[in-house]
Formats: C-alpha cells, sequence, structure tokens
C-alpha cells in the first residue's frame, strides 16, 4: 500500500514512536500511519489536504478499518484522473494549487441512423 506514495514521489519518515509519514512532492497534503499501537482507540490512519497546521480536509481510519479500504483511499489520492468540479465547488483559498483544464468539445448527440434491410433471400434456411 506505500509502493504507490513512494512512486509518484512522495516522502516518507519513520519515527521511533511508531508513526510513519507520507508526504506529496507539493507539501499540501499527507499520510500518516500508526503503525506499533497497542490501544484500539483512536485513529491508525490520518490523512489531510492543505496544509498539516490549517488542513482543507481531514480523513481517520481506526484500527478497525480494513488495510484494503486505507489503501483504496490512498490510490484515490494519488489518482491522475480527473475531477469534475463547478468553480463554485472548489473553496476560493485553493484554486491556486488546481490546474483548471479546458473543457473538451463534446460530439453532437445524435442518433446513430438505421441500416437498410438486407435484401430477401429465397430458400430455405437452418
Amino acid at each position: 500500500m506505500y509502493a504507490p506514495l513512494l512512486t509518484r514521489g512522495w516522502s516518507h519518515s519513520v519515527k521511533t514512536d511508531g508513526t510513519q509519514t507520507f508526504l506529496p512532492p507539493d507539501g499540501l497534503g499527507g499520510v500518516r500511519h500508526q503503525y506499533a499501537t497497542t490501544r484500539s482507540e483512536g485513529p491508525t490512519w490520518r490523512a489531510w489536504g492543505g496544509y498539516p497546521s490549517e488542513p482543507h480536509w481531514q480523513a481517520q481510519f481506526s484500527a478497525a478499518a480494513p488495510t484494503t479500504l486505507a489503501a483504496a483511499f490512498t490510490a484515490s489520492l494519488i489518482s491522475t484522473e480527473p475531477l469534475h468540479r463547478a468553480v463554485k465547488q472548489i473553496p476560493i483559498h485553493t484554486r491556486r494549487h488546481l490546474y483548471v483544464a479546458p473543457r473538451a468539445p463534446q460530439p453532437p448527440n445524435r442518433p446513430t441512423p438505421a441500416m437498410p434491410p438486407t435484401g430477401h433471400t429465397t430458400g430455405r434456411t437452418r
């Protein structure tokens, strides 16, 4: 689950308290994993978007959350698939961090023409 983050250039640091932190190249987000925990309360995984001191969003997963869920979440963080959002859905203070692609021309919505009927053949068919 860590390999995709590392292959996308995320940095990785490990502390002696049993936590490891992954940060993206632009520093605007991160994932922290508490891997050496003996208590069941509190989150095992934390993720955030924006600066750590003032994140724009946060997500937390407890120790009971399946590892596959955390893996799917981190995979979505590094996905390069575009997200389609209206400008009003994006907070003003985060717009400078986004790439806005021009809208691709849409093909006209025309029904497919029907094929002409095939010539009727005489004779037996099976």
